[in-house]
This record gives structure tokens, sequence and C-alpha cells, in this order.
């Protein structure tokens, strides 16, 4: 499991340095990143039924996200805009994907508004700060180095448990 653990780190710091630097990022990065993740399933003792569960759910609320906002730009510009290649990176994208099979379901909605948010600030900022206005933002850099400490939380320092949803459950109800 350790290492699985340590190559997961490797692959997404390889997407976050690549994507910062040149905004693109290897191709092979992100099969390599699915198998580890599903791997470190195996590792956890999920099943396929659980994994596929999981994973079905997580890229259902993507795949929904992604036609809203297709049809928002619709009805904005009156044409159809190809989110993949206007706005988005494939690199994003697939990243995205490959986080479907990392987290459980209520942790997969929280990550992924939490980071788009924390991101989306951070990056306003940063842009006022040197005062130079770049468009491109290296979202699936910046959301590998999100996940590499909170991975590394989880699995070092026992941190909140990204993979089961008892702590956010726990959390919510009481």
């Amino acid at each position: 499991m350790l290492t699985c653990q340590v190559l997961i780190i490797v692959v997404l710091s390889l997407i976050f340095v690549q994507d910062i630097a040149s905004r693109s990022v290897y191709w092979i990065a992100f099969p390599a990143l699915a198998v580890l993740f599903l791997a470190a399933s195996w590792f956890r003792g999920l099943g396929v039924w659980e994994v596929g569960e999981m994973v079905s759910i997580n890229f259902g609320f993507l795949l929904l996200q992604y036609l809203l906002t297709s049809l928002w730009f619709l009805v904005k510009s009156r044409r159809w805009v190809n989110i993949a290649a206007e706005l988005l990176g494939w690199g994003d994208i697939l990243l995205l994907i490959d986080m479907t099979f990392c987290f459980s379901v209520l942790n997969f909605f929280l990550f992924y508004i939490g980071s788009l948010a924390i991101i989306l600030t951070g990056w306003t900022v940063w842009q006022w700060i040197i005062q130079k206005k770049q468009e491109q933002i290296p979202l699936a850099g910046l959301q590998s180095l999100f996940l590499i400490v909170l991975l590394s939380g989880h699995w070092w320092f026992g941190f909140v448990d990204v993979t089961n949803d008892a702590w956010l459950l726990n959390l919510i109800t009481k």
C-alpha cells in the first residue's frame, strides 16, 4: 500500500509541476493515476461493486456539471461552446475523471466544490498581487497540489478519510 501511495503522490506532483510550468501534462499520467487510485481502493478492501457505484455517481455528477455548464454558455452566448476546447483543458477534465476513482461520493462533492472555490480565490488574489493577468488557470496542477496535501494528511497524519463519508455524515447529523 505504501508503494501505491508514494506513486500516487509522485504522479500528482508531476501533474502539478508540468501544468504550472507549461500548462500541459503528459497524457500517460492520467491513466496511470486512475490505475493507482483503483489499486489503492483494492488495498483498502473495497469490492468491485463498491468502487463501481462510487465512480458511477461521481462521474455522473461531473457529466451533469459539464452539461449544465454547456447549457449555460449556450444560453449566454447563443452558440454551442465546447468547454473542453475553449474553457477547460483536457488535463483538467482527465484529472477530474481520475479523482472519481479516489473519493467517496460526499467527499468528492466537497473536494470538487471546495478546491474550485479555494483555487479561484487564490488565483484571483495572486493575479492582483503580481499585477499580471493570465487568462488560464492551471486547474489540474493546483487541484493536484491540493489533493497531495489532502491525501498526505489522510495517509500519514490520520486526518480526514477521503474514501469514507462517515466523518462527514457524523458532522452533518450533529
